[in-house]
């Protein structure tokens, strides 16, 4: 996404895109650090045997992971809808948007982190555009339909899990055991370069479990998004105590759902008898958390009195993919990128939580200074060139 592209529904759509690449820091900060595993199964790193790391991935998984992808699905989701609006570009530049997002996201996912997130979403928007202009009862049952099927398509892979015998680990069912997890390590900290070919392998795969399991709900997402713009949800239309019991009752049932989830995988010792119930939990969870999030930044939104942080998010939300890919870049060769530092599988996970919070605090600070001073960040710039094929001045 550029600049919001009509007038009205730029204040909420920028504060709640800033806090979304701001989360995903934390809600990614695993993936950069650890074998690809270790998020969801952490028993098969050391340091989760203290109980101060324990709390810490419980934060994680919590209130972070996988909360804010689905929550970037529907920023991209409003923002096509809200580009379809724009006489001189309706059905136009949707396609060219995201026709050059995706070797943006190609080059990230393959030279840089394998969990890149613009492949699949530029690949489904490319779909889902489409549906920008159906009535907003149409883009309401469609994609809470997509949304639906797709949560009982990953429900009936977790009741798959449930069939391995216990005695069995998820790590070592997944071709996950010591022996592998250990040369990963070994490859990873060996510096940018031997770590390539594992990263183009888990990029390759990552991308094709994104787009055939998880497609469906990424549509469907950007639907019910192109629809909450089209009531008024993003224009803070809405009234103050709808925003706000709305917020509440999604993030009162959805917190403790996976709050619960995740507490019964420590205590299980993430067995895989205890996948069903803890995944259903979290996969009921997820949109719930995800809408909350978006309901309190509307509310926050319509709070004079928090101007300030509403504005600090709305800057970072207005050059949110330099943001984006130069955070990942900075984790990358943190953990991997340089030969010798050997930081990958070295941290515990309480350390990767503050560096992801610091990150998410510098990204803030950096577009506070940054967006008064130019008119878009870099990674925004070169977009609008690809796009547009013609010079772009950087400046205001």
């Amino acid at each position: 996404m550029t600049r919001w592209p009509i007038a009205t529904g730029r204040t909420g759509y920028e504060a709640l895109l800033g806090l979304t690449v701001a989360g995903l820091a934390v809600a990614s900060i695993q993936s950069y650090a650890l074998v690809w595993p270790a998020a969801a199964l952490p028993t098969i790193a050391p340091d989760f045997a203290f109980p101060l790391n324990q709390f810490a991935w419980w934060i994680i998984e919590t209130g972070f992971s996988p909360v804010f992808p689905v929550l970037l699905a529907a920023c991209l989701g409003a923002w096509l809808a809200a580009l379809d609006e724009v006489p001189d570009l309706r059905g136009g530049r949707q396609w060219g948007y995201l026709g050059w997002l995706l070797p943006i996201g190609l080059v990230h996912a393959y030279l840089f982190w394998f969990g890149d997130l613009l492949v699949p979403l530029a690949i489904v928007g490319l779909i889902a555009a489409a549906g920008a202009r159906l009535t907003v009862v149409s883009q309401l049952i469609f994609g809470t339909g997509l949304v639906l099927a797709t949560l009982a398509v990953l429900l009936a892979g977790s009741a798959m899990t449930g069939l391995v015998d216990d005695s069995m680990s998820r790590a070592a069912a997944l071709g996950y055991p010591p022996d592998r997890v250990a040369a990963l390590n070994s490859l990873y900290q060996a510096g940018f370069w031997a770590r390539l070919p594992a990263n183009l392998g888990f990029a390759l795969m990552n991308q094709l479990m994104q787009i055939v399991f998880l497609g469906g709900g990424i549509a469907g997402v950007m639907l019910i998004a192109m629809a909450a713009l089209r009531t008024g949800f993003f224009d803070l239309r809405w009234p103050d105590l709808r925003y706000a019991l709305s917020g509440a009752v999604a993030l009162g049932i959805g917190w403790p759902l996976a709050g619960w989830a995740n507490l019964h995988e420590i205590s299980t010792g993430f067995a895989p008898s205890s996948a069903f119930a803890s995944s259903s939990a979290k996969l009921l969870a997820t949109p719930l958390i995800a809408y909350g999030y978006a309901a309190l930044v509307m509310l926050a939104c319509r709070a004079g009195a928090l101007r300030v942080p509403v504005e600090a998010l709305g800057r970072l939300g207005r050059v949110w993919l330099s943001a984006y890919l130069l955070g990942s870049i900075v984790l990358v060769f943190l953990f991997s990128g340089l030969p010798g530092l050997s930081l990958f599988a070295q941290l515990p996970r309480a350390a990767l939580l503050a560096i992801a919070l610091s990150l998410a605090g510098a990204m803030i600070a950096a577009a506070w200074f940054w967006v008064p001073r130019f008119r878009l960040g870099p990674a925004e710039w070169l977009w609008l060139v690809l796009v547009t094929r013609t010079r772009q001045s950087l400046r205001h």
